[in-house]
C-alpha cells in the first residue's frame, strides 16, 4: 500500500497517513514510512495524519519510525488535523517528542525552531559553569532583579505609592 509523499520543499517530505493503523496494515504501514526515511535527503519528514481516528498501533509504528530517523539523522514532525487526533497524542504526551503542529506550516516551523542552524549561538551548558573557575578576586555577581509587571509580587502594593 503505497502511501502518498511530496516534498514541500528541499528539506522537508511530507507523507499522507490516510489510512487507520489495525493489526492488518501496520507492518506494510511502517515499513513504507521506513522505505521513504532518506539516507542523505531532506532533513525532516512531517507525517501528515488525515485520518481522524488515531489508534494505539499507530502511536507504537510512529514512535519506531522516529527512533529509526534519529538514528539516520533526519527529525520527524506530525500533523494532527483533527481534534481526536491531537486530543490522543495529548493524553499519551508525545506532543513534544513527535513535534505535533496543527498544519503543514506549523509542523516546517515546529522542525525548524527544534533544529537551529550552525550559525545559533550555542547556550553556556551547566558543565562549562561548573569547569569556569571563579577567583577570589573577582567580583561579586549583582543580585538577580526580576522584570515585568509581577516583578515584585510579595512588596505589597497600595493605590498611589510607589
Amino acid at each position: 500500500m503505497p502511501l502518498l509523499s511530496y516534498r514541500l520543499d528541499e528539506s522537508h517530505l511530507v507523507v499522507e497517513l490516510c489510512d487507520v493503523v489495525d493489526p492488518d496494515n501496520e507492518a506494510a504501514i511502517e515499513q513504507e514510512l521506513l522505505t521513504l526515511l532518506p539516507c542523505c535527503g531532506p532533513s525532516t519528514v512531517i507525517v501528515d495524519v488525515v485520518t481522524p481516528l488515531l489508534t494505539p498501533r499507530a502511536l507504537g509504528v510512529l514512535l519506531r519510525v522516529r527512533g529509526d530517523a534519529e538514528q539516520r539523522g533526519v527529525s520527524i514532525a506530525v500533523v494532527a488535523r483533527y481534534e481526536t487526533t491531537r486530543q490522543v497524542l495529548s493524553a499519551a504526551s508525545l506532543n513534544r517528542v513527535l513535534r505535533v503542529a496543527y498544519s503543514l506550516q506549523g509542523a516546517e516551523l515546529r522542525s525548524r525552531g527544534c533544529r537551529p542552524g550552525t550559525e545559533a549561538p550555542r547556550k553556556e551548558g551547566l558543565r562549562e559553569r561548573l569547569e569556569r573557575r571563579i577567583t577570589p578576586s573577582d567580583p561579586a555577581p549583582p543580585p538577580a532583579r526580576a522584570v515585568g509587571p509581577y516583578a515584585d509580587t510579595s512588596v505589597p502594593r497600595f493605590p498611589g505609592k510607589r
